[in-house]
């Protein structure tokens, strides 16, 4: 089922590996409204790292089994959970931690739609959900839906990704505001928020000016650090905004903040 480059992927696969991913996606594949199902890249390949787990997006053109059901056809797991929101379910099988996720074709093809229309429409957090669309790795396709919507996404305007890097600008310049306001007030869990908002909407900022779509918060740091476009000075500054040294005090870490916005701006 998994080319060589699929192992790159995922790593030095271990063999419990292997056939645990193998007998989930034997069982997804027969359900009739399960059309793709991709392998997202957590960064992490180490089965003992905290961070690793098995992550699919299992995108849907029809009806699934409910969760009592689904529950029932994964008979070899443990610790199963399911979150009935945003469909979602999570398990153990052979000790290995799976997180699938099912989403709706229609959905996205509506979001598409809308982002590729006049004025470019998008309204989310971030660009996440492209970044699993367009890097995901292909272990079932029924269809050409995902190449499809790979080519969409390659398509993206020069006025998509200005509207992006002015909706993420506004909301890094705003939370650059609320840094200033916790400092002066010397509000530490406002200032914790403010600031953890501002790193994450600076990081949008850039990514849209490399038109480039976010990654997860895992790789976050790796990837805007090798991002073709930065200011000048970013690295420096981008280390002393989110190391866990105290180095700095949290006023040193607002002007900070301020500079490495007046930087990004000007880019």
């Amino acid at each position: 089922m998994f080319n060589a480059h699929d192992f790159a992927i995922i790593g030095a696969m271990k063999p419990r590996v292997e056939s645990a991913v193998n007998q989930i996606i034997g069982i997804l594949k027969r359900w009739n409204g399960v059309d793709t199902i991709s392998l997202v890249d957590t960064g992490f390949e180490d089965i003992y790292d905290p961070y690793f787990f098995v992550s699919l997006d299992v995108y849907c053109a029809g009806d699934i089994p409910d969760p009592e059901s689904r529950e029932e056809e994964f008979a070899d797991v443990v610790a199963f959970e399911t979150l009935k929101l945003t469909r979602k379910d999570r398990f153990l099988l052979d000790d290995i931690p799976f997180r699938l996720e099912y989403k709706d074709i229609d959905r996205f093809n509506r979001i598409i739609q809308g982002a590729r229309g006049a004025g470019g429409s998008f309204r989310d957090s971030g660009t996440y959900m492209f970044y699993r669309l367009k890097e995901g790795r292909v272990l079932y396709q029924k269809s050409e839906w995902l190449t499809e919507v790979r080519r969409d996404l390659d398509a993206f305007s020069e006025d998509f990704w200005d509207m992006l890097r002015e909706a993420f600008q506004a909301r890094m310049e705003h939370y650059l505001g609320d840094v200033a306001a916790a400092v002066m007030r010397e509000d530490d869990l406002f200032y914790l928020i403010s600031s953890a908002g501002f790193v994450r909407s600076a990081c949008s900022v850039l990514f849209a000016i490399n038109h480039r779509f976010e990654p997860s918060g895992r790789l976050l740091y790796e990837q805007t650090r090798e991002l073709p476009v930065l200011p000048e000075s970013f690295r420096g500054r981008f280390d002393s905004l989110v190391r866990s040294s105290q180095a700095l005090s949290s006023s040193r870490r607002a002007e900070v903040a301020e500079l490495l916005a007046k930087s990004i701006v000007a880019l």
